[in-house]
């Protein structure tokens, strides 16, 4: 298994891992056009943990934008095929993130916003911005003033 930068062609794979929860009860083609069209979605980089050429999870991650400061990266849409969830490969993913952005980006800290129990990403080293659904893992020392990054 290895982290990568997802490629145009995979996009409505990518997208598609998404779509149990995301879709707001449009149709799937509707549900595509607008993952496309997106301009959060345009605005980061796609990731991918991969085994065999075989998708098996994804995210997206931020920089300089939604209020992220210098030095810290944003991530979010992390999913795993319905079929493949249960197996640990959303935490590979992140964690294989989080080593890579601490190791060769100059990371300070990287956030994200917690639609599911703070619980995984706790385990992953996350910790929660006291009255927020924003999280945080940081490498360095970081006293959070309250001031966290917009939605992502």
């Amino acid at each position: 298994m290895y982290l990568r930068e997802a490629e145009p062609h995979e996009l409505d794979a990518i997208y598609s891992i998404g779509f149990d929860a995301w879709s707001g009860g449009v149709s799937y083609e509707e549900y595509l056009v607008g993952c496309h069209d997106s301009k959060k979605y345009q605005a980061g980089t796609w990731y991918v943990l991969i085994d065999n050429e075989q998708i098996l999870s994804s995210l997206i991650l931020y920089q300089n934008i939604f209020g992220l400061k210098e030095g810290c990266f944003g991530i979010g849409s992390v999913a795993t095929p319905n079929s493949l969830r249960g197996r640990g490969y959303a935490s590979n993913l992140v964690n294989l993130l989080k080593t890579e952005l601490f190791s060769n980006h100059n990371c300070k800290t990287i956030f994200l916003h917690s639609d599911i129990d703070h619980k995984f990403y706790g385990r992953l080293g996350f910790v929660t911005v006291k009255g927020s659904d924003c999280m945080y893992v940081s490498r360095v020392f970081f006293d959070c003033d309250g001031s966290i990054p917009e939605y992502f």
